[in-house]
Parts: structure tokens; sequence; C-alpha cells
């Protein structure tokens, strides 16, 4: 295969007619920016002739006129504002300009898009949509008519900045590139704007662009040792995400990605470019392989020959260390420009040298980013001094040859663009399945709609049975939805639909290996071969909105526990009447009941508060006459407190996300606040998420030495100080909040702790006779793909859904679900076994006490024999299998229970979020129990 890709390089398309012997003409450059941008660069080889000045325009303000200085000049970062402003001078200034608002941030900040062409192409930017739209759905548009259309239509390129907002360099690259684009008059540029439309969103988080920017100027401005340098980001970019804001694009929750999805079906762009900075000096993505099997070969093959190019392209230009090929496996697709690999476009990005900040400073490189390699023809290198000029001409230069790979390929890429929608509507129409059912009673009828909405928001057409379905695979009842598969999203809801196959020998993915929505979800969707299914009497579907059914008008009204998830935003909104939980299986009015259903008897209210809660959360509250004779308990809603680390805010986001989406209300615990103490007397339990930290850095946080590190709200800094603020987010809890925390665990509290936040808990001391037996943080250095892949000793799981089996499953925890499910795991730690005690010291008599099995509720793998992996891959198995995968332990007079996985992972795995909502429910229950 490697002599194949090297061949592949070697033989890569035509350089750009404009090359380093090159001059400007006809171009003039604009006063002082030759001198400026040499200035600028650290050294020549880091500069190539196509960024090396700018155009003269004098009706259209550069860059340099309007900011005063250049793009990417040292120690200044533009601020959302100021990029919006230059935007709109630039549409203002020039006819091949257009500015358009996509969205807006969770904060209420314009994100910012501007369309490039020439004035022909900006005049036609209606009919060119069209022409994308219809070649996008090849059940409307013949061969015939495609071939038409694209004679007349021209590839859109997206381009987008700063998603992870501490990658500050592209922002700034975008604002010269347009500026480039529209004016300059050489003949690549002149070429790309009269066969591209060039779609740029030069500040796509416009949140966290702001707060970083203000960061940089409060601890960054001046200082130019690298090494010595403090947090470069501040605790927050937007309202919930860190960097898994570029993990979204399954579920769309930010308000980033629902932008730049509604831009992608607006435009339905030829290629998404997403700008990031992490690899030295630029590495353009294809990824390793295995490649995703639902995304057209086309895909594949654009995205390694654009990539080749550009390495060519660049290598040929005089810069050194362009690479490609050696990040990610491109088999998981969770990102940003995935909403165009998933939806027959081309997804791609680029890794370029950014310092997170904007001073120059001197690196130096790891001996393996130097070595030459058939993927790194030229290698930067070892130690050099970097600006954020540099980091500016490399993305810049990347993209102009990108632009002219496209602008030569036009015809070409649409053709590709329309062949990949008619290969995956064809396969719908000529091969099995044909279909996926959905069943609408699945325990959790709005859980089932969600699912079936997550589709449609990724435009698969869902429509609903109007009579029952009778077929091969079974009978199914009127209303049951189904996804016919002749579809031009055909490939991507597969995807999404079936569980997911990584080879054993892929080596380590770069991300999640299972994002199956129906394992997420704990729901079925069952694939239909019978092509009956295809003349079946269907209705399309507007939107899912599942009908409540009431029954009867009380006094005593009963809820059946069937896994409903709305049970948590339920008991909050019914915070005001008293519910209990039955503890035992029982019947009423010919219903059987399990343990965990509630009762509530005749209240004043009640009854239209219930119809209320039905409606909303497709709740089926049940008439009684009588409360029924079964032991049950009382269950007030609990003071909820949510503790988020200022080292790591980035999970916990997700979980203040589920939280703010179900109104339940909770208090933010900072570190400080836990170092004050006194949490009994604010809440009942306290949730501790997943973090990416070493058990250290959990107490102790960031260093002290980059104290006192104020996140607050101040002229200077007007975006910082949301959603919390701080003198000092420094210092971490320390050993004093942990002291606090482990006697409001002792005084009768309850907490609870989710994937490596539970090493908190077991490790920190907070309960006793819990081992490590192996593994680590899911991003941390302990074992690599090779490993997890070659050694069984090695347990990896690297985002899969595995199977469990609950070992107590009358426990409160275990409500709603079978004896035997699965949940999704991450590559957390796996532990022991508890054990009455561990050993003291090395004597026959001070060696571990016996196993002690009453604190595991739940352990890994299926007694009665199933595979492990429902869906991804896992390596290692024995090593996880019968291991514990939720505890409740006695603390004092409290309880913590500990999650050896993530049940609320980034709004995903919506059938383990009910685990979590039971602890909560359920605290009252969990403290008076015993192991």
């Amino acid at each position: 295969m490697t002599r194949t890709l090297v061949a592949a390089l070697a033989s890569a398309l035509v350089v750009s007619t404009a090359t380093a012997g090159d001059d400007i003409a006809p171009d003039t450059p604009e006063p002082g920016s030759v001198e400026a941008i040499r200035q600028a660069t650290t050294e020549a080889r880091f500069l190539s002739p196509w960024v090396s000045y700018l155009p003269a325009s004098e009706a259209v303000p550069s860059p340099l006129r309007f900011l005063g200085r250049i793009a990417g000049a040292p120690g200044e970062l533009v601020n959302t504002a100021q990029a919006d402003a230059y935007c709109r001078a630039l549409a203002l200034a020039s006819p091949r300009v257009r500015v358009f608002s996509i969205g807006k941030s969770e904060e209420g900040r314009e994100i910012v898009m501007m369309a490039i062409a020439d004035e022909a192409g900006i005049r036609d930017l209606d009919r060119l949509k069209a022409a994308t739209a219809a070649l996008a759905d090849p059940r409307r548009t013949s061969p015939e008519d495609a071939e038409k259309l694209i004679a007349t239509a021209r590839p859109i390129y997206y381009l987008n900045a700063v998603l992870h907002s501490d990658e500050t360099g592209s922002a700034e690259a975008m604002l010269e590139l347009a500026y480039r684009l529209a004016v300059s008059e050489r003949p690549m540029i002149r070429a790309i704007r009269e066969k591209v439309v060039v779609l740029i969103n030069p500040v796509s988080n416009p949140d966290g662009r702001d707060r970083v920017v203000e960061w940089f100027y409060r601890f960054l401005k001046g200082k130019t040792d690298f090494d010595s340098l403090p947090r470069q980001s501040p605790p927050y970019w937007s309202k919930y995400a860190f960097v898994d804001i570029n993990r979204d694009t399954h579920q769309q929750v930010h308000e980033t990605t629902k932008a730049v999805h509604r831009m992608f079906h607006e435009y339905h762009p030829t290629v998404v470019h997403d700008l990031h900075e992490a690899i030295p000096l630029m590495l353009t993505w294809n990824g390793t392989g295995p490649y995703n099997p639902n995304v057209d070969p086309i895909t594949n093959s654009e995205f390694l020959e654009l990539s080749f190019h550009e390495v060519q392209a660049l290598t040929a230009l005089g810069l050194p260390g362009v690479s490609t090929w050696k990040f990610g496996e491109a088999f998981g697709h969770h990102y940003l420009d995935s909403v165009a690999m998933n939806h027959n476009s081309l997804g791609r990005g680029y890794e370029t040298f950014g310092n997170a900040t904007a001073e120059t400073v001197s690196r130096v490189l790891d001996p393996e980013d130097v070595t030459r390699e058939w993927w790194r023809p030229w290698p930067g290198p070892r130690a050099f001094r970097w600006s954020m000029r540099d980091n500016l001409n490399y993305t810049e230069t990347g993209v102009l040859a990108a632009l002219d790979y496209v602008a030569r390929h036009g015809p070409e890429l649409l053709s590709n663009f329309y062949k990949k929608g008619y290969h995956s509507w064809r396969k719908g129409v000529d091969e099995a399945p044909y279909a996926f059912v959905i069943p609408e009673d699945q325990g959790d009828r709005r859980r089932v709609a969600q699912m079936v909405g997550l589709l449609q928001s990724q435009r698969i057409e869902v429509s609903r049975a109007t009579a029952p379905l009778r077929l091969k695979e079974g009978d199914f009842p009127a209303g049951s939805y189904v996804v016919r598969l002749d579809q031009p999203y055909r490939n991507y809801a597969v995807d999404l639909l079936v569980p997911q196959d990584f080879p054993k020998d892929g080596g380590e993915p770069y991300d999640d290996i299972s994002w199956a929505l129906p394992a997420h979800f704990h729901l079925e969707a069952r694939p239909i071969g019978d092509a009956a299914v295809k003349t079946a009497a269907l209705a399309p579907l507007d939107a899912a909105h599942p009908a409540s059914r009431e029954s009867g008008a009380g006094p005593v009204f009963l809820l059946k526990d069937t896994g409903q998830e709305g049970l948590i935003e339920a008991r909050y909104r019914l915070a005001a009447f008293r519910v209990q939980v039955a503890e035992q299986p029982f019947s009423a009015g010919g219903v059987d009941y399990p343990a965990g259903s509630w009762v509530l008897a005749g209240q004043s209210g009640l009854s239209d508060a219930l119809r209320g809660v039905s409606s909303d959360l497709a709740l089926d509250f049940a008439s009684a006459s009588a409360v029924p004779a079964v032991a049950k308990r009382d269950a007030p809603a609990p003071r909820l407190g949510l503790w988020v680390p200022w080292a790591d805010t980035d999970s916990i986001g997700w979980i203040r996300y589920a939280l703010d989406q179900r109104h339940v209300p909770y208090v933010y615990l900072r570190d400080e606040d836990l170092r004050a103490g006194k949490l009994n007397e604010r809440v009942d339990v306290v949730l501790y998420g997943h973090v990416d930290l070493e058990l250290a850095e959990q107490i102790q946080g960031l260093p002290k030495s980059w104290g006192p590190m104020p996140y607050k709200k101040t002229p200077q800094t007007p975006s910082h100080g949301s959603p919390a603020e701080s003198d000092d987010i420094t210092g971490g809890i320390g050993w004093e909040g942990l002291g606090h925390l482990q006697q409001f665990v002792d005084e009768g509290g309850l907490l609870v702790t989710l994937g490596s936040g539970s090493a908190l808990a077991l490790e920190g001391g907070l309960v006793r006779g819990v081992r490590r037996a192996s593994g680590g943080p899911p991003r941390s250095s302990d074992g690599d793909g090779g490993a997890s892949s070659a050694s069984p000793r090695t347990t990896r799981t690297p985002g899969v859904h595995v199977r469990v089996t609950f070992a107590r499953p009358e426990h409160p925890l275990a409500y709603g679900y079978p004896a035997r499910t699965h949940v999704f795991r991450q590559n957390f730690p796996v532990y022991e076994t508890p054990r009455r005690w561990l050993r003291m010291a090395y004597c026959t008599s001070c060696l571990d006490g016996p196993e002690d099995k009453r604190g595991v509720v739940l352990e890994w793998g299926d007694r009665n024999g199933a595979p492990l992996v429902v869906s991804g891959q896992a390596w290692g198995e024995s090593g996880l299998q019968g291991h514990p995968a939720l505890l409740d332990l006695p603390a004092g007079r409290g309880h913590v229970v500990s999650f050896n996985f993530n049940p609320l992972h980034r709004d995903l795995n919506r059938g383990d979020h009910r685990l979590v909502w039971n602890a909560i429910l359920n605290w009252q229950a969990i403290l008076a129990g015993r192991p």
C-alpha cells in the first residue's frame, strides 16, 4: 500500500501555474505590505510567494488599511466584532463579496459568512445554489439533466475558521484570503473567482473567539518564552463545550454546528474545509484508515487526491514540513466537517502549527516530527522561531492550492457529488435492506421520537405506517416509523442505524468507533429486506410528536416505569407534589407495574399538573381509585449540585446541557465552593462528571504558579465570567476541598462520579477497598493502538457499546432496565471488585481482605455469554469482563455511586442517561440502603 501511495504522491496533480519563480503581475503590492509581511515572518522559507504581499486596491480596504496592521502581526488578535466589521466593509466595497448571517451563538453573537466569486457568480448565487441542490437529489435530476446543470454550475467551497478557539490563526488567514480573492488579478485567483464560489466563515465560534482574545491580552501578551507560558486558554469557549464542539455533527447541540448544517443544506457545498492547529508545520487530512464503509469510495479518492496535491504544491513553493496521512483514521465522522462526508460531499481539514498565542516564540519539535517519510517528503526544521504570520502563511497558501485545484477540476467534482448521491439512492432501491422500521412503543415513546428527530435533522427522510405492516421480518403496528432507503442520504442512514464494526487490526482510532443511534438510545431499528416495504402504506413524517395516553381522573395516579428518560424532568416539574416509588412489583387495574413505578396519592392540583407533564413528556399516568398495597417510599426531588472543576469544563458541559434541557435545577459548584465547605447545607447530591485529568490534577487543579488567574467580567474582559466566575481559577479543590467533599459524604450526602471522575472517589480515599486494575484517562498515554490491538492484557474500549449485567437487579439504580443490557464506554481505568480491605503492609496477615461484592451494582460482560461488543470494537476483553461497571459504596452516613463509564456522553447515549437519573431520583433510598 505504501508504494501505491508514494506513487500517487509522486504523480499527483499538476502544481498550480503560480510557482515560486513567478512574479506578481498584474497585481501591484499595497505599499508597505511586502515589508510588513516579511518582517512578521521569521524565516524566508516559511513564506510562499502567493501570500508575500497584499494586492493594492483603491476601492476595497485591505486588512492592513482596515486594522492598521497586516493579518498575523505579532502580538495582536482580531475579536469577533472586528472580524465581522471587516467582512461587511469588504462586501460594501466589492461587488465580488456578499455577507450573510447564518446564525447566532448561544450568547447572541452573529455567525457571519462571506460568499466570494466574480461579479457573475455573486449575481447568480441563487441559481448556483439551486444547481447544487438539484445535483444533491438524483431522484428529481436525471443523469442527462445533471450533465446540463454541471455545464453551468460551480463547485462551492466552504471554509470554517477557529472552531477550536485557542487555535487562533485561521481567523486572520481567512480575512486576508477573502481580500486577496476579491481584488487580486493574478490568473490563478481570477480562475478561482470565475469557476468557484468560495464561502468563508472567519469566526465560527464567536463566543469562544472573544473569550480567547480577551484572555490573550490579559495573560499572554508580551510573553515570549513558550515553555513558561501560563495557561493559554480560558476555562470556557462556548456556553457548554470546549474541544467537544467539534464532536457534535450527529447530535447538533451547539449553535455553531446548527449554523453550519443549515449552511450546508442551503448551499450543498462540494467541499467543507475546517481549519485547525495542532501539528507542525502543516498536515492536510486524509486519514490513515480503516475508512468508513458507508462513505462512497469516490469521497475517499478525493480525500487522498486533494491532500496529495496540497503537499506537492506547497513543497514546490519552498515550504518545508508539509505532510498528510498520519492523523486520524477516517472511520468515524463526528466532526463539523463531517456534515459533508455524511451527505455525499467532501469534508476535510488542516492541522497547522499554532502557538495558541499571537506572540512569536521559539519552538523545538520532537524527533519523530522531523523525519523524512513518504507522507512528509520535506521535513521541517527541529528548532526555530515561529510566528502568527508563519502559521497564516501556511494556512492561506494551502487553501489557495486547494481552491486552485477545485477551479481546475470543478466539473469533475460536481459530477462526483451527483454520482455519490446517485449511488446512495440506487443502493436503497436495488439492495437490501430496503428500509428500517422503528416501532413507536419501546418503553419510552419520547426517546423514540427524539431518535427519529435526529435522523430528520440530518435530512434523512422518515415516514409513518398508516396501516399495520406485515413483513418477513415481523408484524409492525400502524404508526411505526419507517426509514425507506431509496433516498440520497441512504448511506448516512445506514451508518447511523446499524452497529459499527471497527477492524480488530485497525490500530488506534482517533475518537469514538461506535455511534449507532439504536445502541445509544437503547432502541430497536429493524432492518427490512422484504421488498414489500417499498409499496407499504406510508405517510411522510413532518415531525415526531408522541402523544400522551391519560387514563381516568384519579384521585390516585400510577406511572409504570418502562425506562422513560423523562422521569427526571417530571420529578422536578412535580416537585411540589408527593411522589412515592414502589419498591416491589405490583398489579393494579389489570396492569403489572415493576419496582420503580410511581404512586401519586390524591393531592390538590395534581390532576392538572400531570396533564401538562404527560403531554410534554409522553408519560402515561393511569388512574386508580386507591393507593395500591405495595411497599413504597417517598422520593422527594433532591437539591442537586454539579461540581465543575476549572481545570476541565468540557465533558461536564454536556451534563450541564442535559440538565438544562430537562429543566433540572442545580447548584453550579466551583472549586472554591468545595474549598469553602458546608456542602450539606446547600445540596443533597453532588454530581461529578468525567474529566480528562489525572488524579493529582483533579485535586490540585491548575498550577498555583499561574495565579492569581481571574475569570471575571470586567471592562477589559467583558466575555469572561460566564457561565461562572472566579477571582482565581488555579489551585483546584486542594486537600481542603477534598476534605470537605469527604465530610459531605460522611455526614449523609450522596456523591455520584462518572468516568475518570470516579478516580477521585475510588483512588483519592473517599471510599476504600477498590484497586485500579489497569488503564488511565481516555486521552492519556497509557497504551496505544498497536498495543491495544496486539496485547490481550491491555483493555481498550475507545468509544464503543459493550454488554453489562446487573449484579443487583433489584437496586434502585437498575430501575427501568433489564437485567442484561449494554452501555457506552471509552478508555477508562478498570477496577477490581472491592475488598473488605487492601493490604497495609507486606506480611501474611496484612494482605488483601476477601472480596466484597455487595457494592457491585453492574458488572462488565453478559453473564449468559453473549459477545462483549454490541457496536464498535474492544481489545483485551478478558481484562474487563466481570469487573465492576457501577458501584454503590457506603462512606460514613453517606454513599458514593461510581460509574466506570460516562453515561452522559456528548448528549448521545440517551439510553444510559437514566442510570444517572436513577441515582438522583432515588437518592434517599441509596442513602438508606447498605450493600
